[in-house]
């Protein structure tokens, strides 16, 4: 066998031990993700969030990318002080186009929605190649419209009550 043989021969198994590993053992990281992967239409008319916050002024970043207007808002914010921008954007397919009126700035970024449990009661994760706004590149949401409503609302629900014992505590 020549040696310009031997070495395609050596790549082509070299290759399909990769294909093997990432696409069918068991942990291989390609065969979940592919199973579990999610329309990428999913990315709008959805409030993603970073984490839950355990005191008022732990800081959450939220996105939000609005189907009826090609806008959408990235936001950092605890009970106490927030910072938010909002955004232009083009999609297709798993890409968007960003641009930043405030800032004109202008930026590109990939993402994939998977199916999740990493963060109850949310069940979707939206990964993003990198964050055009600085933030966070993996974000939680619910699948359910109106499951997102009823949880936004009883966590509104809860603020306010904490927000009244805490200003009755105060007088």
């Amino acid at each position: 066998m020549k040696s310009s043989t031997k070495w395609l021969v050596l790549i082509l198994i070299l290759v399909l031990v990769y294909l093997g590993w990432k696409y069918l053992w068991p942990g291989g990281d390609g065969g979940e993700a592919q199973k579990r992967a999610e329309d990428p239409g999913l990315i709008v008319d959805r409030v993603w969030i970073d984490s839950k916050p355990d005191k008022y002024t732990d800081y959450v970043h939220a996105a939000l990318f609005l189907e009826y207007a090609p806008m959408g808002i990235f936001q950092k914010a605890s009970a106490y002080h927030a910072i938010l921008e909002v955004f232009e954007y083009k999609r297709k397919g798993h890409k968007v186009r960003t641009h930043f009126p405030q800032t004109d700035k202008s930026r590109k970024f990939s993402y994939k929605i998977t199916e999740c449990d990493d963060l109850p009661p949310f069940d979707l994760c939206l990964t993003l190649s990198k964050n055009p706004w600085g933030g966070p590149k993996r974000y939680f949401g619910l699948r359910d419209p109106d499951r997102e409503s009823q949880l936004l609302g009883d966590l509104r629900a809860e603020i306010e009550a904490r927000s009244s014992g805490l200003l009755l505590g105060a007088e």
